[in-house]
């Protein structure tokens, strides 16, 4: 079972159109935590010291609180389904989060 999210490449702030940023998955397994910085931003750290991927940009405060508690439900949705899973989004509207199975099932 694995469970990958989408991640920023790097860290955008909300004025970077969306075709100018960059995504890539991480497996969630190897979340440790993920935190709020005052900005609009909602990050993720990983188990590697040090390694850190910003998860979302979001339009306000609020978004960003609802951005962070769907992204953990949505993963734990997904590890009670079992099975392997695609944690995706538009990396600022928390409605945005979905979750897609792959692989064999």
């Amino acid at each position: 079972m694995t469970i990958l999210i989408q991640v920023l490449e790097q860290g955008y702030s909300q004025s970077t159109p969306w075709e100018q940023r960059r995504y890539h998955f991480v497996d969630a397994a190897r979340i440790i935590g993920i935190r709020l910085d005052g900005q609009l931003g909602v990050w993720i750290d990983m188990a590697r010291p040090g390694e850190s991927h910003q998860l979302a940009v979001a339009v306000d405060a609020e978004n960003t609180i609802h951005f962070m508690l769907r992204a953990f439900d949505k993963i734990a949705t997904c590890e009670r389904e079992g099975g392997s899973w695609l944690i995706g989004h538009d990396g600022s509207d928390f409605n945005s989060i979905q979750a897609s199975p792959y692989g064999d099932a």
